[in-house]
């Protein structure tokens, strides 16, 4: 009796008295509050549904591997296609040799006289661009345009070399005297709105890829889980991949001409300014 009285009044005194870090409970037996269960339920079960879905945009990271490979079959070609270098052109380049003069045609025709200079930059970014576009079609691959991130930087290096292009032809301050119109009298009211419409068309470039190429994959996506869910693995997605790669190589195209205009509207000077507009509207139409 007296050992279970002393036993009790140690009870009393040990739960009025502070807690003492020596006395703590053990840590095999502490429950988890219903609140720290809950959140960390939460916690997990978003963690588990990090994953890609339909209309979800791509991870960077995984972009950019598809960037690089994109990059890495461009260089391979070209390291392959001078490697052996014949007066008489064969194989691998007969096709560089093609693919030069075609791009060297191009600007030379839509930016004029001089243009073939350009075609280093317009080839590359064509190819770049086509490529890209054309290895989401494959299983496992998404297409780095498909990024608004991709499609924004090759937009903002053509602005860029555009506004280089522009200082060099014209001088600084030819180059600034474009955006005030052919009347010094309108220059308050033209000059804000010549220099929005350059800043506009990296976004207007960027966004016009970015929509297609998205929802071009989305669309093959969303036809190729009907056929395996619905119709019996039937190939219903089929006739949107032929159509795909043609609809590739216009964006491509349709990007490297828009850089070859723009660059022809900043290179000739003034007094050729009339015509220059004139012949790339044309050429743009």
């Amino acid at each position: 009796m007296p050992l279970q009285n002393q036993n009790i009044q140690i009870a009393q005194s040990s739960s009025h008295a502070p807690a003492d870090p020596a006395r703590r409970i053990p840590a095999e037996i502490v429950v988890p509050r219903p609140a720290e269960a809950v959140a960390g339920g939460h916690a997990s079960a978003e963690h588990g549904e990090h994953e890609y879905k339909l209309g979800d945009i791509p991870q960077p990271s995984l972009l950019f591997a598809n960037a690089v490979v994109v990059a890495l079959i461009m260089i391979g070609f070209a390291i392959w296609s001078t490697r052996k270098l014949a007066a008489i052109p064969r194989g691998a380049q007969n096709l560089a040799e093609f693919i030069v003069e075609s791009m060297m045609n191009f600007t030379r025709e839509t930016i004029g006289p001089g243009g073939e200079k350009y075609a280093p930059l317009v080839g590359t970014i064509f190819f770049f661009i086509y490529l890209s576009n054309v290895i989401g079609l494959f299983p496992g691959l998404h297409s780095p345009t498909a990024n608004l991130s991709t499609t924004l930087a090759l937009g903002l290096i053509v602005f860029f070399y555009v506004q280089y292009v522009g200082i060099r032809a014209r001088g600084l301050r030819g180059y600034v005297k474009h955006f005030m119109g052919p009347m010094p009298a309108l220059a308050p009211l033209l000059m804000p709105i010549e220099i929005i419409s350059e800043l506009v068309k990296p976004f207007t470039l960027a966004l016009r890829l970015f929509g297609n190429i998205f929802g071009e994959d989305t669309v093959i996506i969303v036809l190729s889980s009907l056929g395996v869910t619905m119709l019996a693995y039937a190939p219903v997605h089929f006739p949107i991949l032929v159509l795909a790669l043609l609809t590739t190589f216009v964006q491509a195209l349709v990007f490297s001409l828009l850089t070859c205009i723009y660059i022809s509207l900043q290179s000739h000077h003034e007094d050729e300014g009339g015509h220059a507009h004139a012949e790339a509207g044309h050429q743009g139409h």
